[in-house]
């Protein structure tokens, strides 16, 4: 994959902010937050009703998507883009946040500045960085086979909750994020309150409906939780794991190569699924300027289509799929290669010099 050198002359902070106009709306990003929150309360009720086991799996799948549509108008809040006022956009984030267990004030300093700051550079950017083969042989046992799992196609909720979630977004430690700071711990308290709430809810409501405790927390908490995971583990390594996407070890190679522009991918999914994701596989325009709210990142990747059409813009398949998780295991950062596990090159990237 090769991206057109005309990046060379665009102003990546004045580009597409014709696109942050509607963060100045407060009625539409209001309606999709409330909308949302009834979403999750809607498919909690259908769980704790006194009905059929289908219905309540039914409930369950309700309550996944309204998690992950939350966790995105608190992605995007956390990007200062949902509302214009940047209180609104924290007290809201903080409660978009919520029902994914998410401490707002951990992902702001992994997702806002290692990650959008240093996307596909590793060792700032850690999120599904690949080992190189050396790397991975010095893994002990247990954690490359670990790797072989969390690579494995199905793996991304593993990956997520273990080396993400729970190493970084929930009382993290200062060795894992580099720091300790009252906001993280404050934030991971204000997640713990709503998670014993939400259990309250359910066991009071199991209780008095004559209902296994159990069984309603597993559906209404704890299955939606580990969904959750398994959702945002597959896109993300989606927006940045590809044959043709290219990984750093080199910061002045990542910044000649543009990798906020050449180094994301926007995947299309069948039946326009992707548009229950808020647009967030508009993944381009959203490295490029994450200032874009959810409402016209689509406006956004088109403009970028159209003029640069040798972006990484494709319409997954279950063969489209199976060939980046059978090609993306380890990496050659030397020579910029896609390898097997067993160091066999199954890709080799073109790197993109947007400044020629």
């Amino acid at each position: 994959m090769q991206a057109s050198s005309q990046a060379s002359n665009w102003n990546r902070k004045a580009l597409l902010c014709s696109f942050e106009t509607s963060r100045t709306q407060v009625a539409l990003p209001a309606m999709v937050l409330l909308l949302d929150i009834a979403l999750f309360s809607a498919g909690t009720a259908v769980v704790l009703l006194p009905d059929g086991l289908l219905l309540k799996l039914l409930g369950t799948l309700v309550v996944t998507v309204a998690i992950v549509r939350l966790f995105l108008v608190g992605h995007d809040a956390c990007h200062g883009s949902f509302f214009s006022s940047s209180r609104l956009n924290a007290i809201c984030g903080r409660i978009a946040f919520l029902p994914s267990m998410t401490a707002y004030s951990l992902w702001e300093m992994g997702h806002n500045t290692a990650h959008h700051g240093f996307n596909n550079l590793k060792g700032r950017d850690q999120v599904w960085a690949p080992y190189s083969k050396a790397e991975f042989d010095a893994l002990p046992g247990y954690r490359r086979a670990l790797e072989r799992v969390y690579r494995s196609g199905l793996g991304w909720g593993a990956y997520y909750l273990y080396e993400m979630w729970w190493k970084k977004l929930f009382f993290a430690s200062k060795k894992e994020v580099g720091s300790s700071r009252r906001k993280y711990k404050l934030d991971s308290v204000l997640v713990t309150v709503f998670v014993a709430a939400w259990a309250g809810v359910v066991t009071y409501a199991a209780a008095a409906t004559g209902q296994s405790v159990a069984l309603l927390l597993t559906l209404a908490v704890i299955v939606p939780f580990l969904l959750w995971n398994g959702v945002i583990g597959f896109v993300v390594f989606l927006h940045h794991t590809n044959p043709g996407i290219a990984w750093f070890l080199n910061r002045q190679e990542w910044q000649r190569s543009r990798a906020y522009l050449t180094s994301t991918a926007c995947v299309r999914f069948p039946w326009g699924m992707d548009r229950l994701l808020h647009n967030i596989m508009e993944h381009n325009a959203h490295h490029l300027n994450p200032g874009i709210p959810m409402f016209t990142l689509r406006e956004a990747q088109q403009l970028l289509r159209d003029k640069f059409p040798d972006l990484c813009d494709y319409r997954i398949t279950r063969r489209t799929y199976m060939d980046v998780v059978q090609r993306c295991k380890l990496y050659d950062f030397a020579n910029h290669q896609w390898l097997d596990f067993d160091g066999k090159v199954t890709a080799r990237v073109t790197l993109a010099n947007a400044a020629a």
